[in-house]
């Protein structure tokens, strides 16, 4: 039956509840997952949204309806979905999850055998398809349900993550209402971390507002604290998980592009001459961090769903995009925000131990790839507004890998469409500081004087 078409994005499905999304939309969206899977075992999770335990049993129901066999997850992770289907066998599985959108929100994010991506252009556009087209089914012999917590087992796999040697530190994280701090409990239990918690408690009502450590008016919270403890460094997750997000002793927050950077200088010394992909908004610093580490830099569109596909292919060690989702070849190609947090947590702690801080580390990378963070415009003329671009620099070095790509010798922008609503992102590199203001503005400028209007994210 028709749904409204805004549920059906690039990788995912979100949607305000119950007006858009509810529990009909789940019993169906399940059978239609089973059906284009030809999945006979299905893991289910949810996070903690007070949504979810109505829309998760309407899952399980019109799976079982359909004579599958459900292993429950309960409250999770997404990543704990993603190792769910790399370490048992299932066909694929999904949780009821809308990520870092506000507590209203609900919806799906999908997983196949072995942590395989499901985006639009393939399986998923089947079941959204699906899901449109179909009426409820029973097989003769219902499925069955049970109950799988993978607590003990993931806290035990992340174990092989958590660095040696490490010195008596003090952290802060907030995991903004999620049901991570069980799990970062978990992986550094024993461990020398004086961890201040911040919003610690599991609660889907959200009571802080929009768990997106994105928002600017998210970062107050923990900046402050760090300051106020005395911190080495801070830490942050979306309520979902699998997004990580760094803040240095001084309580300043740094982008996941310079943390793309860090890692790919980190795991290209693990193993020297691997390919990584990095995502074309900015490039800069982690095209210099892969040559310097001898590895190759392989470019994918933005989304989870193309860098995973692309890491697949280029058999990468790791990918990463300035939205904060980290990729690892050795969690089956997958985002993971706690095995990125034990990665860096080691990175950090080898310059604190020889007496340096967090933010002479990371301000190495900003002093030398001055980037902008993402702008965002509202128009519902973005094809227009590219071509406009593209047209006014027509010396400029191109790419349209994803959106369109400028680049000159000392600046360089990505301009590019949402995947989900009528929004173009620019993004902005320059070789100083100053030029970076002075081509922000002049983009600014350009865009706004197109009919674009620019969205308030704070």
């Amino acid at each position: 039956m028709p749904f409204d078409k805004s549920l059906y994005r690039a990788y995912d499905i979100r949607g305000i509840y119950p007006s858009v999304i509810n529990e009909e939309f789940a019993y169906l969206c399940a059978q239609a997952f089973a059906r284009v899977m030809d999945a006979k075992k299905v893991a289910v999770g949810r996070d903690v949204r007070t949504s979810g335990a109505s829309m998760q049993a309407a899952a399980i129901q019109g799976l079982v309806d359909l004579g599958v066999e459900v292993l429950d997850l309960g409250v999770i992770s997404t990543e704990m979905l993603y190792f769910a289907s790399g370490t048992l066998e299932i066909d694929g599985g999904f949780a009821l999850t809308a990520s870092h959108n506000p507590r209203e929100w609900n919806g799906f994010k999908f997983v196949g055998k072995k942590g395989q991506p499901l985006v639009r252009e393939g399986k998923l556009g089947e079941i959204y398809a699906d899901i449109e087209a179909a009426t409820p089914q029973k097989a003769a012999t219902p499925g069955t349900v049970t109950p799988t917590p993978l607590l003990a087992d993931y806290a035990a796999y992340l174990q092989q993550y958590v660095p040696e040697g490490l010195p008596q530190l003090k952290l802060v994280g907030n995991v903004n209402f999620g049901a991570n701090g069980k799990f970062v409990d978990a992986a550094i239990e024993g461990h020398p971390i004086e961890m201040i918690r911040l919003n610690w408690n599991e609660d889907g009502s959200f009571p802080k507002g929009t768990p997106d450590p994105l928002l600017p008016s998210n970062r107050k919270e923990i900046s402050e604290r760090i300051v106020t403890e005395g911190a080495h460094f801070g830490v942050a997750w979306d309520a979902d998980a699998d997004r990580c997000f760094f803040y240095d002793e001084k309580g300043r927050s740094f982008s996941g592009y310079y943390i793309n950077a860090v890692l790919i200088e980190h795991f290209l010394k693990v193993e020297p001459g691997a390919s990584v992909v990095v995502e074309p908004r900015q490039i800069w610093a982690t095209e210099a961090a892969a040559a310097a580490g001898g590895g190759t830099a392989v470019t994918s569109r933005t989304g989870h769903g193309f860098i995973k596909a692309t890491m697949r292919q280029a058999n990468a060690i790791f990918g990463g995009e300035n939205s904060g989702h980290f990729y690892y070849r050795d969690f089956w190609y997958c985002d993971n925000g706690i095995i990125t947090f034990l990665t860096v947590l080691g990175i950090f702690a080898e310059q604190i131990k020889n007496g340096g801080t967090v933010s002479q580390l990371l301000d190495g990378y900003k002093k030398n790839y001055p980037a902008s963070e993402e702008l965002n415009f509202i128009t519902d003329d973005a094809k227009g507004i590219i071509a406009a671009l593209q047209a006014r620099h027509p010396d400029a070095e191109l790419s349209q890998i994803d959106g369109v790509s400028l680049a000159e010798a000392d600046w360089r922008c990505n301009l590019r469409m949402s995947q989900n609503e009528p929004v173009l992102r620019l993004n902005v590199e320059a070789r100083t500081p100053e030029g970076l203001a002075e081509r922000e503005a002049d983009l600014l400028a350009f865009i706004l004087g197109h009919g674009a209007s620019l969205r308030d994210d704070h």
